[in-house]
């Protein structure tokens, strides 16, 4: 593609240099090596989580200092382990009953019995903090599921039956014989006290589900988003006005790569402002949520592109090139006064099969 345009010829206002009316601009650039771009890529992107960490880390420090964020986490915590649910271990933390029993090297028997003690403190919790209705139906799922046809071993067995004296629900020992306490802990009471007493932790005891979701909202809102923002702005696109010729990241700028747009020269800064926005909102925001597909569309059009465009430059007619041996310009007047101030014999200029739409 020829960048000439003879209109200009007459807007060079420096006195000292002369340029003849038939002489053509002709400026060369190459193609960036493929794994230049890739790695490129990846120092901006470990640039960006080391600035997501840092700024997660003071944000967080900063919140869980505030006296209402000390107000709910102490209620939260009281509930949780009040409940039974909940344990708090010196190496884990404020952790469920299920996974503080699977990570430590109990027995199969000593699991269960736990477990069931676990339960057994939930419902007096639930006695407490709950109208009586409430409490009387949260006991009786313990009995119906327990009676339920989903917990049967191979033989159709049934992990609990009704003892005909007490008319109570008790283990089977024939079935308990078989299987064992292990899967008793792990099919039976791991599903119950994870499935349906955590739901009833979350629905029925009072301002469980508040201050739940108030620490949720902390966590995203005040500690992730904010990292998440500062750590995309800080990478993408603040480096780019250190880097204005070429609109260069950190990465970008080490491997001599910068973009130019269908004219072959630098882009206005609105095309540069514009090219991280839909970078940042539709291939790093968007790939949150879905697994990441947006990032491997463009990194696909990057490979095997017949320009080499990822997904923002397809959309805004840009491409990269590499900037090892020839510099972005502004505008046609500085490149005429360049190549005579530097004697530089023209060559041509294009982009090796550019088809820019």
């Amino acid at each position: 593609m020829s960048a000439q345009d003879d209109d200009y010829l007459g807007n060079i206002h420096d006195p000292h240099i002369e340029i003849q009316p038939e002489e053509r601009l002709e400026v060369q650039y190459a193609n960036p090596k493929f794994w230049h771009r890739c790695v490129a890529n990846l120092i901006d992107f470990l640039i960006a989580v080391v600035i997501f960490f840092i700024v997660f880390i003071c944000a967080r420090a900063i919140v869980r200092a505030t006296p209402e964020y000390k107000e709910n986490d102490a209620e939260l915590y009281d509930a949780q382990i009040s409940s039974g649910l909940y344990i708090d271990d010196a190496d884990m933390g404020v952790t469920n009953i299920t996974s503080y029993l699977s990570t430590w090297d109990y027995t199969g028997y000593t699991r269960m019995i736990m477990a069931q003690d676990a339960i057994e403190v939930f419902f007096e919790f639930i006695d407490e903090k709950c109208d009586e209705e409430t409490a009387e139906m949260v006991r009786g799922t313990y009995d119906t599921e327990r009676l339920s046809d989903t917990f049967v071993d191979s033989y159709g067995q049934h992990y609990f039956v009704i003892d005909e004296e007490s008319g109570e629900v008790i283990i089977n020992r024939a079935c308990y014989n078989v299987i064992g306490a292990q899967a008793y802990f792990d099919n039976f009471y791991t599903y119950y006290i994870d499935e349906v007493l955590q739901g009833y932790l979350i629905v029925a005891v009072p301002n469980y589900y508040e201050l739940t979701k108030y620490m949720s909202n902390v966590l995203i809102y005040a500690e992730i988003l904010p990292a998440f923002c500062f750590a995309g702005v800080l990478t993408w696109y603040v480096p780019t006005w250190i880097f204005k010729r070429g609109w260069k990241t950190f990465g970008k700028a080490i491997y001599h790569i910068g973009v130019v747009d269908k004219r072959l020269l630098n882009p206005p800064w609105w095309k540069s402002l514009v090219r991280f926005l839909i970078f940042f909102f539709f291939e790093l925001v968007l790939s949150v949520f879905t697994f990441g597909i947006p990032i491997i569309i463009s990194f696909t059009m990057m490979a095997f592109d017949r320009n080499k465009q990822g997904f923002p430059d397809y959309m805004l007619s840009l491409v990269e090139v590499s900037t090892a041996d020839n510099k972005i310009y502004y505008n046609y007047d500085e490149i005429k006064i360049d190549l005579v101030r530097t004697a530089k014999k023209p060559v041509e200029f294009h982009h090796s099969d550019l088809n820019l739409h």
